[in-house]
């Protein structure tokens, strides 16, 4: 089976310093596929390349197999949709409306709004639990509530290929494992292929069949979570010593870090004891 994305050689850079250099990668189709990494260390550049936000250098990148440059933008949007970090709609923006928009790529002079459109706008916000609050303004929702609504615009835009840059970001406990479980289902349901940039390295070993652990422009390693991550990788990745175990609950790996926790405990039995 072809990848849904690949690079080739693929040099990436803000001004004169490469920021991911040489990079050969494969994405599996149909398969949710976790970026992991430090700060700073190119994920979020390449996710937005990989979405055509961001010119290569050098190297391409290939959407089913083609040059994505190649491709007209309308054509890619049909094909793969992305979610940026921390977007913002315009004040007064219905859920209903935000949602909609995703539906633009299908728009032209020759094809205007259709009922199978108004199907695909009514599926997303259906799936994303959003149907009941459609006409509620966009910045009057919680956090979860607000990603949900931006998740119903790419799922409208209908693409095998999601693209998402921190999902969870600014979100508490609860609404993370909300918006993971949603993506992970759309998955299991639709076979969408989901890439998304994780922050949280034990969610994305819980929810990712495929993890790429991206260090100084490169893949550092790439596989199932279970056989790729270990304590070598967390310290060599993000300069953290840590305890690899296996989660209790799902059986996947789980990073306890060391830190200074040992230390606050002690100090914790010391004044119950004293």
């Amino acid at each position: 089976m072809k990848p849904t994305l690949a690079t080739d050689r693929l040099t990436l850079a803000y001004g004169s310093s490469p920021i991911i250099n040489n990079l050969n990668l494969t994405i599996p189709k149909g398969k949710v596929t976790t970026l992991v990494g430090a700060n700073g260390c190119g994920k979020s550049t390449l996710l937005r390349s990989l979405a055509r936000l961001l010119k290569p250098r050098n190297g391409v990148i290939l959407l089913n197999g083609k040059d994505i440059t190649q491709q007209s933008t309308r054509k890619t949007a049909c094909e793969m949709a992305i979610l940026p970090q921390g977007p913002v709609a315009p004040e007064g923006l219905t859920v209903h409306q935000l949602t909609k928009q995703g539906r633009y790529p299908y728009q032209s002079w020759l094809s205007q709004w259709s009922a199978e459109d108004e199907e695909k706008v009514a599926w997303a916000l259906e799936v994303t639990g959003m149907l009941p609050l459609k006409d509620r303004p966009v910045d009057s929702l919680s956090g979860g509530q607000r990603q949900r609504a931006w998740i119903a615009m790419t799922l409208a835009q209908d693409t095998d290929t999601l693209l998402l840059d921190e999902p969870t970001t600014y979100l508490d406990l609860t609404h993370q494992i909300e918006v993971l479980d949603l993506l992970y289902d759309l998955n299991e349901r639709e076979g969408r292929t989901i890439v998304m940039v994780l922050h949280d390295l034990n969610l994305a070993a819980r929810y990712a069949h495929e993890m790429i652990a991206i260090c100084q422009g490169n893949v550092y390693s790439q596989g199932y979570p279970e056989n790729i991550v270990t304590e070598e990788l967390v310290r060599e990745v993000f300069q953290l010593d840590c305890q690899v175990i296996s989660d209790p609950v799902f059986g996947t790996p789980m990073c306890i870090p060391h830190g200074k926790g040992r230390i606050l405990q002690h100090r914790k039995l010391t004044a119950i004891g004293g």
